[in-house]
């Protein structure tokens, strides 16, 4: 039992080292938020012309109110995807999908539209974000530090308005 004593004090160096914040340490409204502001001002996510009058699926009755949509998902995904590794287009499909009403029958999943989704898809694997593999796309080294990079960002500037951010000790 004496042994427990001393692990405190054997990891208590490493508490003290700054430690950058990632994406699991931001609110996930706030990190989408930023990463899309990054998408839209780079231009690395174009605006389809279909993105203006398209559903997200056949589970959804009219498009999006949002202008911004495209770019909200293509953040979404990023994030996504470097939470959950490897994702398929087919697994994004099932993620953004939703309940389809079907009358007076009741209702069941539906998957999301896929054109979309592959479209957000090449237009960040062309950015070098992300890549294909066998088990489907996952964060590039360049993706990874860029989503680590708007994080730590939205870390600093929530530091002095929320007290328990500053305790964590982390950034």
């Amino acid at each position: 039992m004496s042994g427990e004593g001393n692990d405190k004090f054997k990891w208590a160096h490493i508490l003290e080292i700054n430690v950058m914040p990632t994406a699991y340490d931001v609110p996930a409204d706030k990190l989408i938020d930023g990463i899309k502001d990054y998408l839209k001002k780079s231009g690395i996510i174009n605006l389809p012309i279909f993105a203006t009058y398209s559903k997200t699926g056949s589970q959804a009755e009219r498009p999006p109110l949002d202008p911004d949509w495209y770019f909200y998902r293509a953040a979404s995904i990023l994030r996504k995807i470097y939470i959950y590794g490897p994702l398929s287009v087919k697994d994004l499909s099932k993620i953004y999908g939703g309940r389809k009403q079907r009358s007076f029958y009741l209702a069941h999943s539906q998957p999301a539209g896929t054109k979309h989704i592959r479209k957000i898809l090449l237009d960040l694997e062309a950015a070098g974000l992300i890549k294909k593999t066998s088990s489907g796309r996952e964060l590039t080294g360049k993706g990874k530090s860029t989503v680590d990079k708007i994080s730590s960002d939205i870390f600093d500037s929530l530091k002095g308005k929320i007290k328990a951010v500053e305790k964590l000790g982390i950034g």
